[in-house]
C-alpha cells in the first residue's frame, strides 16, 4: 500500500515554514517582486530556518545527508512559494550549486564557498545557456582551455539566475576540439575574477532573481576550481536537473495554491445578483477544477522526488513535473484573476505579479518541448524502439 505521509519532522518543518510564508513573505511579496534588488533579508531568514542547508554536510553548517532530503527540499520550496515565489527559489538554486560542490568540489573550494551558501551570506548561479545554445545545451561553445596551473575560460552565458547578485557561478564549458556533450566540464567561477563581466537582462517577472548574462574573456581558473570529473560535467548537470525540475514544478504550484485560495475567499464574500458569487457554477466549478489539477500535479512532483529519494529512475518523471505543473499553475492563477474581475488585473492584488513570475518557468530549466522529448525518449526505450 502506498503512503503519502510526511515524517513527523517534515510535518513540523512544513508547519513552521507555512507560518513564515503567510506572516512574513506574503504581505510584502508584491513590493519585493517589483524591485530588481535581491531580497537579502528574506534570504538570510531562510538560512536561519535551516532551509538553505537541507541535505548538505554538517561540517559546513548543513543538516547532513538524509534519504528524505529530496522530498523535504521540494516540500520547503512549495510551502515558501505560497508566500513569495521568488524567495522560494532559494533552496532550489542554492541547493543545486552547494550539492555539486559537496559532491565534486576540491576541499579548498568546499571550505571556502559552501558555508556562505548555507548561511545565506552569498548566492551562486548555474551558467549553462548561451546565445546559440539554450535547450540544446550540448551545443555550447564556451571553451575551457587547459593551461599550466589550471584553465582559461572564454565565452558567454545568458539568462543566468542570480547573475547580478552572485558571488560565484557554476560554469559549464568544453575543451577545445570536443563536440556535443563530450568534453564538457564544470567549473566554479568567482565573479570577481579578472576578465569576468555581467549585464542585466530584466524580464516581465522574477525581477529579484537578477537574471543576466556572464561574459568570460580568457578568465584564468586554478585547477582546484574544476567541479567533478574532467569532461563529465554535462552528465552531472543533467542528474541535478532531475531534482530541480520537480522542485520548480512545486514552486509554481505553491504560488497557484495561494491564488486559488484567494479567489475562493473573494468568491465567498463577493455578492452579485443577490447572492455570493461562489454559489454560481460559473465560479465554483472552475475553482473545483483547478483544485483537482493542482492536487494531481502536486502528486506527480512528489512522485518524482520520492523516486529520487529511493534511488529509482526518475528522469522522465522529472520532465513531466517540469512541463505540466507550471502550465497547470499558470492556468489556475489566470482563472483566479478572472474571478476577481478588474481587481485581479490590477496591481492592488498580487495575482498579476504571480502570473508573470510563474510564466518564467515555462522556459527556465528547459522548455516544455524539451521535457516532452525526454519523456518520449523514455517511452521509446521502454518499448524497445
Amino acid at each position: 500500500m502506498l503512503s503519502f505521509e510526511l515524517t513527523e519532522d517534515q510535518q513540523a518543518f512544513r508547519t513552521e515554514l507555512a507560518r513564515y510564508a503567510r506572516t512574513r513573505l506574503r504581505p510584502a511579496y508584491a513590493e519585493r517582486a517589483a524591485k530588481t534588488d535581491f531580497p537579502w533579508e528574506a534570504h538570510k531568514e531562510l538560512a536561519a530556518l535551516g532551509v538553505l542547508g537541507i541535505g548538505l554536510p554538517e561540517e559546513f553548517g548543513g543538516t547532513g545527508v538524509s534519504p528524505d532530503d529530496p522530498v523535504t527540499l521540494g516540500m520547503a520550496t512549495e510551502t515558501l512559494a505560497y508566500g513569495d515565489v521568488n524567495v522560494a527559489a532559494a533552496p532550489v538554486q542554492s541547493g543545486l550549486v552547494a550539492a555539486q560542490l559537496a559532491e565534486g568540489g576540491s576541499r579548498a573550494v568546499q571550505e571556502r564557498y559552501i558555508p556562505e551558501l548555507i548561511s545565506g551570506d552569498a548566492v551562486s548561479g548555474i551558467a549553462v545557456t548561451e546565445p546559440g545554445a539554450g535547450s540544446d545545451a550540448a551545443g555550447m561553445r564556451t571553451v575551457a582551455e587547459p593551461v599550466p596551473g589550471g584553465w582559461r575560460l572564454t565565452g558567454e552565458k545568458i539568462a543566468i539566475t542570480h547573475a547580478m547578485c552572485a558571488k560565484t557561478v557554476l560554469v559549464y564549458a568544453r575543451q577545445p576540439g570536443s563536440v556535443r556533450s563530450k568534453g564538457i566540464s564544470c567549473f566554479l567561477l568567482p565573479m570577481s575574477a579578472e576578465g569576468v563581466s555581467r549585464a542585466h537582462m530584466p524580464g516581465m517577472g522574477c525581477l529579484p532573481l537578477g537574471w543576466g548574462s556572464v561574459a568570460m574573456d580568457s578568465v584564468f581558473l586554478p585547477a582546484d576550481h574544476l567541479v567533478g570529473s574532467e569532461g563529465l560535467g554535462f552528465a552531472a548537470a543533467m542528474h541535478h536537473f532531475d531534482f530541480s525540475r520537480s522542485a520548480l514544478g512545486l514552486l509554481c504550484l505553491g504560488a497557484a495554491q495561494a491564488s486559488v485560495d484567494e479567489a475562493a475567499a473573494y468568491a465567498r464574500d463577493r455578492e452579485a445578483f443577490g447572492q455570493r458569487i461562489i454559489e454560481f457554477q460559473g465560479v465554483s466549478f472552475p475553482l473545483a477544477e483547478h483544485a483537482t489539477y493542482l492536487e494531481a500535479a502536486r502528486l506527480l512532483c512528489y512522485r518524482a522526488l520520492w523516486a529520487r529519494q529511493v534511488g529509482q529512475p526518475h528522469t522522465a518523471l522529472a520532465a513531466m513535473s517540469k512541463w505540466w505543473p507550471p502550465r497547470v499553475a499558470l492556468e489556475a492563477i489566470q482563472s483566479a484573476m478572472q474571478i476577481h474581475g478588474n481587481l485581479g488585473y490590477s496591481t492592488e492584488l498580487p495575482l498579476q505579479q504571480r502570473y508573470r513570475d510563474v510564466m518564467a518557468y515555462l522556459v527556465a530549466d528547459g522548455t516544455s518541448e524539451i521535457q516532452k522529448r525526454i519523456i518520449a525518449k523514455d517511452l521509446l526505450r521502454k518499448v524497445g524502439a
